[in-house]
Formats: C-alpha cells, structure tokens, sequence
C-alpha cells in the first residue's frame, strides 16, 4: 500500500519556513540531523559503466534503495519514474533534479534488467551496487528506503518505506529543498 500524503501544517508552513510533510510506509520524511556529508558510492550500470553519487553534486539527488523482490520497492518504483520523467533533469547541467534508483539486488543486471523492461520503468535509469557498500555504509532500516541529497552532497533527510514520489506533496517537497 502506498501511504498517504498531506501537506505541513501551522505557522511555519504558511510562512513557507517548514517543508511539506510526506509520510511513507513506514516513516515520513524526516530531516536528518546535522546533514551529514553522503559518502561516495560508486554506482553501475548494467553495461558495466558507472558514476560516483559524487559526480551528481550540483544536483538534488532522490536515492531510492530498492530491490526486485521487495514488494514496496516494486510498488513504489512507477511512480519514482513519473516523478524522474516530471522533474527530473537530464542535461548534465548543475542546480538540476535527479532521481537515482539504486538496485540492492545480488544478480546485478542479469536480474534487474529484464524487471525494469518488463515494468514499463522508462524515465529511471537503472543503477547497481556491485560492491553491495550502500546498506553498510547508509545504514537503512529496511527498504526501500529513500535520501534526499543536497547540491553539495549532504544528506537533508530520508523517508523509510514507499511513498507515491509523483504526488503533488511529493513534487512540493522536492520543490522546498530545490530552492
């Protein structure tokens, strides 16, 4: 079940100083203390190329941890792509969107390849963790699980479960912090 969204509420958000709240499955988005600096993951594609989550500063980056047999991963991943489709920014230029589906699963692309195809995913494009570093060193709860990352690569906060990323609350808040 994708969960529900509202906006904020109060003083604070009619003054535009508090960001929209997003609730997920399992907890909404909550700002992390302190905005630590994300460490640099290296990222695949199924090619065999790749990037470091480095490579995205100037960007605000949407990190979804997911994986194949992760039923809320799967249910939450059209949306994640009409939200990539919708804002998403694919012209390399700084101060853009970009969400960033990283895949946990095991198989790499012999098994993530063919799921995406046959899911209809057009706008995402499909990441791998080969060294299999982000759960150890991001230290998600469950998933999926998703990081907001600022232009300079600091986390600004994290929402553990699936949500519906292409909701206007969702856009709202991806908004908020793009400013």
């Amino acid at each position: 079940m994708v969960a529900s969204v509202v906006f904020c509420a109060g003083a604070a958000c009619a003054a535009g100083n508090a960001a929209p709240v997003l609730k997920g499955g399992i907890t909404p988005f909550t700002e992390t203390p302190d905005h630590p600096q994300v460490p640099d993951l290296a990222l695949t594609r199924p090619d065999g190329s790749g990037i470091h989550l480095s490579d995205l500063k100037g960007h605000l980056v949407l990190l979804n941890l997911w994986a194949t047999w992760c039923a809320p991963c799967v249910q939450e991943l059209p949306s994640l792509d009409k939200l990539q489709g919708t804002m998403g920014d694919t012209s390399g230029g700084k101060g853009g969107f970009e969400v960033v589906a990283l895949s946990l699963d095991r198989g790499g692309a012999r098994v993530v390849t063919p799921f995406i195809q046959n899911h209809g995913i057009t706008h995402l494009s499909t990441w791998l963790d080969p060294k299999s570093t982000a759960m150890s060193v991001l230290k998600p709860r469950g998933l999926p699980t998703t990081l907001l990352i600022d232009a300079q690569g600091r986390e600004i906060g994290r929402l553990e479960g699936d949500a519906d990323w292409n909701s206007p609350e969702a856009q709202a808040l991806i908004k908020f912090y793009k400013k």
